[in-house]
């Protein structure tokens, strides 16, 4: 082979090895790497709520039945201890009453075909009565018991017929009796379904007078939302007892927050609170949590999303800006920014119970194991198997796919 057989042979091994290399390189970048260092660790929950007074003076559904709304005042609106703010429909109030009054008159009238009946039924017992005490009288006038006179058989008989007449006597006592105690037991029962539907009239003549609801104070008003998430509307059936409206301090706010459950990690009451209004987002108020509610539910209806619900306390109460209503978003401190080793959430796997990362080791990437501590909503701590300035991919996926 000559000097230039050569040169061109080691120039083409030369390129090939060029190209093997940069095939190498590009097989290798096509996976984005996270490289180990350790950075400030802490715990930041994101929050959504609104404001709300810490206290209020509550007013509450009067009566003793549910009864529909009709007309209500505007929310958020100065009111005046007297002034109405909400109107119950009365129609349904009236219809009600109505078929009360009619049930009041029936059992009326039933009271008095029954005493009417009981007396006819007495005044017939009465004249059987008379009837027996004038056959007594003629079988006492006529019976003769001399056999002189009459047959034994005819003695016989006139004593039979008194025997009947007083066996009679005896039953028409007893009917007498059985007829007054039948009455008044019916009579009873009338009486106590009267009582029933009196009750009942007296409730809806009650409700129709408290068909209006006043305000107690003078003050804001604020409509209370029920369990479901919703206010009071035009055309709701609110039952009795159940909260109403509010008439809020404004001295004293506080902020309702709700956490989505995937995203409560280790929440606690005193844990500090960054608060903007989404109508103020250049002003951020300081708080702190003062309640967490035990188990997270859906606060909206239809909506199976559920959040847990915290309140928190304001620190600078700022009433031209602070109203309550008002929507904000807030960030909870859970722990403070401490250096540690963490890594993006998505760079970890869970295989049996045990977490690891691909580790980069020359050009190949092999999984290895971690001992992994808390995590945040982005990153993860790594408390062992790991060091400063170790590469891992941040894709598992597409990194196991290259062993």
């Amino acid at each position: 082979m000559n000097n230039v057989s050569r040169r061109l042979t080691l120039t083409l091994a030369m390129t090939l090895i060029l190209l093997l290399q940069g095939c190498g390189d590009d097989i290798q970048s096509s996976i984005p790497t996270y490289q180990v260092q350790a950075q400030p660790f802490a715990i930041e929950i994101t929050a959504t709520g609104e404001i709300e007074a810490a206290e209020s003076q509550k007013i509450v559904s009067p009566g003793r039945r549910p009864m529909m709304l009709a007309w209500l005042a505007e929310e958020n609106t100065y009111v005046k201890e007297g002034d109405v703010i909400a109107r119950f429909d009365s129609e349904r109030i009236i219809r009600d009453k109505n078929e009360e009054e009619f049930a009041v008159l029936k059992l009326q009238q039933d009271i008095i075909n029954s005493q009417a009946s009981q007396t006819q039924e007495k005044q017939d017992i009465r004249w059987e009565q008379n009837f027996v005490e004038e056959e007594f009288a003629f079988v006492d006038r006529f019976a003769i018991d001399d056999l002189r006179i009459y047959s034994q058989l005819d003695i016989i008989d006139t004593l039979q017929n008194r025997d009947f007449l007083e066996a009679k006597d005896a039953f028409l006592a007893w009917k007498e009796t059985s007829v007054l105690e039948q009455h008044d037991s019916a009579t009873s029962v009338l009486d106590i379904q009267q009582q029933g539907h009196q009750r009942k009239l007296q409730q809806y003549l009650s409700a129709l007078k408290q068909l209006e609801v006043t305000a107690p104070y003078s003050g804001l008003l604020v409509y209370i939302k029920d369990r479901r998430g919703e206010k009071p509307s035009v055309g709701n059936t609110i039952f009795p007892g159940s909260p109403l409206a509010e008439i809020p301090n404004l001295e004293n706010l506080q902020a309702r927050l709700y956490v989505l459950a995937d995203d409560a990690i280790d929440l606690a009451e005193t844990q500090q609170v960054a608060i903007q209004l989404d109508a103020f987002p250049d002003k951020t108020f300081t708080g702190q949590l003062s309640s967490v509610s035990a188990f997270p539910r859906e606060i909206k209806r239809g909506n199976p999303i559920k959040y847990y619900e915290l309140t928190a306390t304001i620190n600078e109460q700022d009433t031209s800006v602070l109203k309550p209503g008002r929507k904000l978003s807030a960030t909870i401190n859970v722990t403070e920014p401490q250096d540690a080793i963490a890594v993006p959430l998505q760079s970890i796997i869970y295989e049996q119970e045990q977490s690891f990362v691909y580790l980069q080791q020359g050009d190949e990437f092999k999984k290895h194991p971690v001992t992994t501590g808390r995590k945040n909503l982005y990153f993860i701590e790594i408390t062992s198997g790991l060091a400063f300035n170790d590469a891992i991919a941040l894709s598992a996926v597409t990194a196991g796919a290259t062993q």
